[in-house]
């Protein structure tokens, strides 16, 4: 299995979370993380998964990120499945939003398959946030499952 995950991090929160989800998806193949502004970010031939993640700004999206999703959609070949993942601050998600929930709408009004539910990894703090502890560990875990999900679909599609 190819994967990609692609992020953007401002306090560099994201980065540890998009590495942490490579790691995981490393045990079912190949995984590499590139940062979104990276021209490679958009070359997706080859990719099985897609893992896409920022940090939640404004209850959604950063301008960033939509740049991201507008480029990459109309370039992404069918078949390629999807997965979108969040930082936010700690606290109730109807507080302070999800850029994944609105990643995954995104891909899903494209028509794209997205695997599983968004997923958001805690920070705290306003002015420096900093990962709440055990959400690196979260994320990899959770990477290793949606690896495993993504390759027993591949498996059963060339049955």
């Amino acid at each position: 299995m190819n994967s990609l995950v692609v992020y953007e991090s401002k306090f560099g929160n994201t980065q540890k979370v998009a590495e942490a989800i490579a790691k995981g998806l490393g045990l079912h193949g190949l995984a590499r993380v590139l940062e979104v502004d990276d021209p490679y970010a958009l070359t997706l031939e080859s990719v099985d998964l897609l893992v896409i993640g920022g940090p939640t700004q404004a209850h959604g999206m950063s301008p960033a990120m939509r740049a991201y999703l507008s480029a990459v959609i109309p370039k992404m070949p069918a078949g390629t499945r999807v997965v979108a993942f969040d930082t936010r601050l700690k606290g109730p998600g109807f507080l302070w939003g999800s850029a994944a929930k609105a990643i995954a709408v995104a891909f899903r009004q494209a028509g794209f398959v997205v695997v599983t539910l968004p997923e958001s990894f805690l920070v705290e703090g306003m002015k420096e946030p900093q990962l709440v502890e055990g959400e690196q560990l979260r994320a990899q875990a959770w990477a290793v499952d949606i690896g495993a999900i993504v390759a027993s679909a591949r498996q059963a599609a060339t049955v």
